[in-house]
């Protein structure tokens, strides 16, 4: 197999064009990194588009090489580094295509995202809402989920979930028939919550101004979590994943 080593190679120039937003939703592709990630898509957690691979690394990673041919490309250090987004690369990435986003039916429990503006926070979201069985979640005004910072946060729970866009309007619309439990420091402890419905949207706010006062026109339970008094708040991936996990803990 033809090692590629421009830099300035068509195949690696658009590999390298996914690291920004506009080129992720041009061709509909995302960037996944690292031997662990890779597996799972060449095994069938999403769609596979290109496998690369580092040509250095070409015995270490022959198997998966064997397994997506033609749809490899061996490169160069230089032309594997203009592609990844780590500093110390372990010389293989895919190309995995995005999942379309069809209407979602309200027969289980939902996450939404209230502006959720750090990739590291919603990959840790996105992770837990995995790991809990959150596989719905709504996005509003929220960054990237396919950004590779949020990818690698994720440790691959972005394969098993679904991501819906919605604009206040169209959540309101969708779900206001559904209980609402909003996340907010002043609402009543979760530890302590009974009659928790089957169905229900868990929203989680801004890192900084919280939620929304658009929430405000739905019918809505706020929950918190109990703290020392010293402390105003956790971060945002760590509070959601802390109340998936007690939310969920009769299922799990």
């Amino acid at each position: 197999m033809e090692i590629i080593s421009s830099v300035n190679n068509d195949n690696v120039k658009r590999a390298a064009s996914l690291g920004e937003k506009k080129f992720r939703r041009y061709y509909g592709t995302f960037l996944v990194e690292g031997p662990k990630l890779v597996q799972e898509i060449v095994y069938g957690a999403m769609e596979l588009v290109g496998l690369y691979v580092e040509s250095s690394c070409a015995v270490k990673y022959s198997d998966l090489i064997t397994k997506c041919e033609p749809n490899v490309f061996l490169l160069s250090k230089p032309a594997f580094e203009k592609i990844s987004d780590t500093v110390s690369s372990q010389g293989v990435l895919a190309e995995v295509k995005m999942r379309t986003s069809v209407d979602f039916a309200l027969d289980k429990p939902i996450i939404v995202l209230d502006r959720v503006s750090d990739p590291g926070n919603l990959g840790t979201i996105i992770r837990t809402a995995a790991a809990t069985g959150f596989e719905t979640i709504v996005l509003i005004d929220c960054c990237d989920p396919y950004n590779p910072k949020t990818v690698r946060a994720s440790s691959g729970g972005i394969f098993y979930t679904d991501f819906y866009q919605l604009s206040y309007g169209e959540f309101y619309d969708k779900c206001k028939n559904i209980p609402i439990y909003l996340a907010d420091m002043d609402g009543e402890n979760i530890f302590k919550m009974k009659d928790i419905d089957k169905v229900y949207a868990l929203v989680i706010g801004n890192e900084g101004s919280g939620v929304s006062d658009q929430f405000d026109k739905l019918h809505k339970r706020t929950i918190s979590l109990p703290m020392k008094s010293q402390m105003e708040s956790l971060n945002a991936g760590v509070s959601a994943s802390v109340l998936m996990y007690e939310l969920k803990k009769d299922e799990l």
